[in-house]
């Protein structure tokens, strides 16, 4: 099964996230904030959509997922796109030690558990404030994020939760789908 994007064309599998309306929202908003050499962070990268896409604008660009199986074919879909990436199989920042320019994480967001891997729960809730938590440690003084969040999630609680962690935080892009509301949110220092 395969999936395109303007230029990018990635191989899919079953047991790895693919693209859909989400994807493309956040994509949109990656496309023109990448500047050559930026160095970025793609949490989460499923099949590498935004991975890719960073790189094909000059981008110093670290893909992380905890799935094994999203890492090989982010890699496999970066050399189908002819573009070097580095890959790290990471529960959010566990396995890294950089900062970076931009990091941009479409986190589970849905308000229910989620079966990862087979048999592990994760409360996505948890994920989110997880990576809040760990964010500053992992951004660049200049640096910002873009994540998406859903209505579902609520958008409103995510904005919160980087404000009280000292992020300046705004809905940039929001979508209406037929189950919910998809948003952007850029936060900086």
């Amino acid at each position: 099964m395969n999936y395109r994007y303007k230029n990018i064309e990635l191989e899919l599998a079953d047991d790895v996230y693919h693209p859909s309306e989400d994807s493309e929202l956040l994509a949109e908003m990656v496309e023109g904030k990448i500047e050559p050499g930026m160095a970025v962070l793609d949490m989460g990268c499923g099949s590498g959509l935004l991975t890719i896409l960073a790189a094909k604008a000059g981008a110093k660009v670290t893909a992380v997922d905890r799935n094994p199986s999203a890492i090989r074919l982010t890699e496999t879909n970066a050399q189908t796109n002819g573009v070097k990436i580095d890959c790290v199989v990471s529960d959010l920042f566990q396995r890294i030690n950089e900062r970076f320019d931009l990091i941009i994480f479409n986190p589970p967001y849905l308000p229910d558990n989620d079966e990862v891997e087979g048999s592990e729960m994760w409360s996505k809730r948890d994920v989110i404030e997880r990576f809040v938590g760990q964010l500053d440690k992992h951004l660049k003084l200049e640096g910002f994020v873009l994540m998406l969040v859903s209505s579902l999630t609520p958008t409103k609680e995510v904005v919160e939760l980087l404000v009280k962690a000292g992020f300046k935080a705004e809905v940039i892009a929001e979508r209406k789908v037929p189950w919910e509301m998809l948003a952007v949110i850029s936060a900086r220092r």
